[in-house]
């Protein structure tokens, strides 16, 4: 570099090239002396361009990304342009020059550099191999996502890819760059098929997995399908569950690959080749083994011939076929639980057929094999109890010995909590799933928040409850002395915003639940009521409703309102206290009042949140209203965790 001036290289070399040692992998001095080195070979192409301010502006472009990657260029840019030995070097107006173009680099900006100096740079700042790029974006995302797991990674990966690189790509060249022409037309070529980006993406970065190989190749072979017992389930989260019972029990990483691809040549255009040439003949043994060889028979011959089959087979292939058929009983009980119905519809033969078929492969399943493995045990349990009616007589005769149907219904409830746990264990909800509830006293609602924290809570589930704010000490205490001056409106949306603050702190904790007792909708309708007694004007009744409806569709995602005709109410009350003084706020006009202004209330409710149950409780027991809360939630519980499923792995 004799062109460059001596003295400023040793300077950058000495002083600047030390500090990113501080950055990530992928915007460390191995990256800066690449962009250097481009930035000098691309001056080429324009006239009039000073080498030294191309060097100063390539060598202090990423300067402060360790400090704050989103803002890094504007950093950058004044760390140089603050630097006092730099104005040794350099003019006034070139350091002006060499500070937009640092500030100018970025790819994602929207605008064009403001100089051809920032132009080279930009231009330069390209990864033109897959390799480089792909090992880039890992170190970020390791860096910056460190609790991704390796299909989040690889999601990132490939969104951060398509964005930059794809064919709308915000990645531009200001400079004559064949290779870089080149790199984009591969990485096009690579992102139209996710899969093979995912394993190109693990190969580079030296994370390859074969389970999740598999886990990938099976979510892209049965894109599109749906599970024929409960259709809004994609096909895949079975063999997802299969891939991850073997896991559970600890067997090897082929074993589990193949439970995750052990439908793969049944249900898919994939052959048992297509399965040898990406994962061995090992995994296409094991896959084969679970496989039907020819569907075009008669189920019953099919299913015999699998019996007979299933008893030659190694214990290694039967692992795979016995968690296959432990996933799907376990789902169809669960599905015979919630709804009460024992409904063989949704197969090709009816209940008597298909004891006989789960019968015969279990007896084959175990012969020459030692019975009591515990994935051959947990098999002959949900046999059982799906075909042999085993349940609970502890519970069913001695502690409901008396109450059947409360059983009955505790049964199907703790049916829909397991399944909500097993789909938690194939994904996690975006943010914890927030339950608001309002309502009259003595309705059910406290009773029901208690209930739901312990039903919960012993289901494995993080759950928290948020006491009402206004009877909290900080409301007693700190709130009150400081609203003491101002009306009954501004105080009210004051606590709106306390609630809301409260509940968005709650969100940033590990919680997977969240009920909260009085919060952003039981203030609307005490804004509501203060409307129509005319304590509130119209203009700003309307200004408040819209920005908390709007703040409640985002924070909250199920609203339970219980209430119940006033004097049913006001005898509870009296039925639960030992006091016979007159009640001050539970009175009759006060509930008529609160009744009413719910009815009046019921559309916007309803466009507040995504699910909510409007529920009088007037002739229902306080278990009973938990019971009919508890199976409404769920479903909508449910359909969160199918969404969220979906999303995580780019379901079509």
């Amino acid at each position: 570099m004799n062109f460059l001036n001596e003295q400023l290289t040793e300077y950058v070399e000495n002083k600047i090239f030390p500090i990113y040692d501080k950055n990530e992998a992928g915007h460390g001095i191995e990256h800066i002396e690449y962009v250097i080195r481009r930035s000098l070979e691309f001056a080429r192409q324009f006239d009039h361009i000073d080498l030294n301010m191309v060097y100063v502006i390539a060598a202090f472009h990423d300067l402060a990304h360790h400090i704050d990657k989103d803002n890094h260029e504007v950093l950058s840019a004044k760390l140089f342009y603050e630097n006092e030995t730099m104005k040794k070097f350099f003019t006034d107006e070139q350091r002006q020059i060499i500070k937009e173009a640092i500030e100018d680099h970025r790819a994602s900006l929207e605008y064009e550099p403001r100089s051809n100096y920032g132009k080279i740079v930009s231009s330069a700042d390209r990864y033109i191999d897959i390799i480089s790029s792909l090992k880039s974006t890992h170190s970020y995302i390791v860096k910056h996502y460190p609790d991704l797991d390796l299909n989040q990674m690889i999601d990132h990966a490939y969104r951060h890819i398509s964005k930059k690189f794809g064919p709308e790509g915000y990645a531009k060249s200001y400079c004559y760059d064949k290779e870089f022409e080149e790199f984009k037309k591969a990485v096009e070529e690579l992102l139209e098929d996710k899969y093979e980006f995912a394993v190109k993406y693990m190969e580079v970065n030296g994370i390859m997995d074969i389970k999740e190989k598999a886990k990938l190749f099976a979510i892209q072979a049965h894109m599109g399908q749906v599970r024929k017992s409960e259709p809004d389930k994609p096909m895949i989260i079975h063999p997802i569950g299969v891939g991850q019972l073997l896991e559970s029990f600890g067997y090897d990483d082929n074993i589990v690959a193949a439970g995750y691809l052990h439908d793969v040549v049944e249900d898919t255009k994939y052959t048992i080749h297509d399965i040898e040439k990406e994962f061995g003949k090992d995994v296409a043994n094991l896959v084969m083994g679970a496989s039907e060889a020819d569907k075009s028979l008669p189920w019953e011959e099919r299913k015999k011939h699998t019996i007979e089959e299933v008893k030659k087979l190694p214990l290694r292939n039967k692992l795979v076929v016995c968690a296959d058929k432990i996933n799907n009983l376990e789902d169809l009980f669960l599905k015979f639980e919630k709804s009460g119905e024992r409904d063989f519809s949704a197969f090709k033969r009816g209940e008597e057929q298909q004891k006989w078929y789960y019968t015969s492969i279990y007896e084959s399943l175990i012969t020459g094999e030692n019975k009591d493995l515990p994935i051959f045990e947990r098999l002959k349990d949900i046999l059982d109890k799906v075909f042999y009616k085993k349940e609970d007589t502890y519970l069913r005769d001695t502690i409901f010995m008396d109450n059947k149907d409360y059983y009955a219904k505790l049964k199907q409830l703790h049916a829909m909590k397991v399944e909500l746990q097993r789909l938690k264990s194939l994904c996690s909800l975006p943010k914890p799933f927030v339950i608001e509830f309002s309502g009259t006293p003595r309705t059910g609602k406290t009773t029901t928040i208690n209930n739901l924290y312990d039903f919960f809570k012993k289901g494995g589930f993080n759950t928290t409850i948020i006491e009402e704010f206004t009877t909290s000490k900080y409301y007693k205490e700190v709130f009150k002395k400081r609203y003491k001056d101002v009306n009954s409106t501004e105080s009210n949306i004051a606590i709106i915003e306390e609630v809301t603050k409260q509940l968005e702190d709650a969100l940033n904790s590990d919680r997977e639940i969240i009920l909260i007792d009085r919060s952003i909708n039981d203030r609307q309708i005490w804004n509501y009521r203060r409307y129509v007694r005319g304590e509130m004007p119209e203009e700003q009744y309307q200004e408040v409703k819209e920005k908390y409806r709007s703040i409640s569709k985002k924070l909250i995602d199920f609203l339970v309102i219980t209430y119940a005709e006033p004097l049913t109410s006001l005898r509870r009350d009296y039925d639960s206290s030992l006091a016979l003084e007159k009640r001050n706020f539970l009175n009759l006009d006060n509930l008529n009042e609160y009744n009413n202004r719910l009815k009046d209330l019921e559309g916007l409710l309803e466009t507040s949140v995504e699910d909510s149950i409007l529920l009088d409780t007037t002739s229902m027991s306080m278990n009973d209203v938990s019971v009919e809360i508890a199976s409404q939630i769920m479903p909508a519980m449910r359909k969160k965790y199918i969404k969220s499923f979906q999303q995580k792995y780019d379901l079509k």
